[in-house]
């Protein structure tokens, strides 16, 4: 028989989709630059440049007795870049924002813990109707935590990723003590909003340090935007996570929950 056997070759291992993606991410994460100033957004950077440079040839034409006509031109160049760098930052947080969709990432976020804790006290009606909306707001949204409050401040349910006293000594306890540790941390941060103010959003870390929320005891270190609505408390880890449309999708369900 002149048939020939047929030959196996071996197959090429490829690693997980997955470990690929965090790879990349890996090798992205050594090429970011940030400053690491408290308070200071780095998207503002271009904002700082340009200011800058419109402050050298401000002072440069002051200090040219008889500016030319090449003088003049280079001028008016520059001042024309300088102002496209300090709308930059603007139009950059406005096309994020109207860009912004549900990015899915992990639930977990560093300095937090994964908990899905009821108050003692909320009947089986009310607890099919809060797991429903944090649900939709943890799969709709970019919230990666929510706590769900009366209108007494208590916490009525927190789902998702938060932060308790006890976050990197022990791990969470009963649901009734979840949800007690965190009333008191929510009340003692100060920050629902009062009767006059409709809503908190702070859309980056920057926002987050000029306010002070990073003391916020319920809210994880490595949340990067908050958006607080009356009873609804939610965090994600990713900055200007929160779109118009997903701000409004909230909206409705603190009022149906509330």
């Amino acid at each position: 028989d002149d048939a020939r056997a047929p030959v196996h070759r071996p197959r090429r291992a490829f690693p997980p989709r997955g470990a690929r993606a965090a790879a990349q991410d890996d090798d992205f994460a050594v090429f970011r630059f940030t400053l690491g100033i408290p308070g200071f957004d780095d998207a503002d950077i271009p904002r700082v440049v340009g200011l800058l440079g419109a402050g050298l040839l401000v002072a440069n034409h002051l200090a040219s007795s008889n500016p030319s006509d090449a003088q003049a031109r280079t001028e008016l160049v520059g001042a024309a870049l300088s102002a496209a760098c300090v709308a930059t930052p603007y139009f950059g947080r406005r096309i994020d924002e109207a860009s912004a969709g549900v990015r899915g990432g992990a639930l977990d976020v560093p300095g937090a813990e994964q908990v899905f804790a009821f108050a003692d006290d909320v009947d089986d009606a009310a607890k099919a109707d809060i797991a429903w909306g944090t649900y939709a707001l943890l799969t709709q949204t970019n919230a990666r935590g929510v706590i769900v409050l009366d209108a007494d401040g208590r916490v009525r349910c927190a789902r998702g990723s938060v932060r308790l006293p006890s976050t990197g000594v022990a791990p969470p306890g009963p649901s009734s003590a979840v949800v007690a540790d965190l009333t008191r941390t929510i009340r003692a941060s100060g920050c629902v909003p009062d009767g006059g103010e409709e809503e908190v959003y702070l859309a980056d870390r920057g926002a987050i340090d000029r306010v002070g929320a990073n003391e916020w005891g319920w809210m994880p270190p490595g949340a990067e935007s908050v958006f607080v609505a009356r009873n609804l408390l939610l965090a994600s880890d990713e900055p200007r996570a929160f779109s118009k449309k997903q701000r409004s999708w909230a909206r409705a369900i603190a009022k149906k929950l509330s």
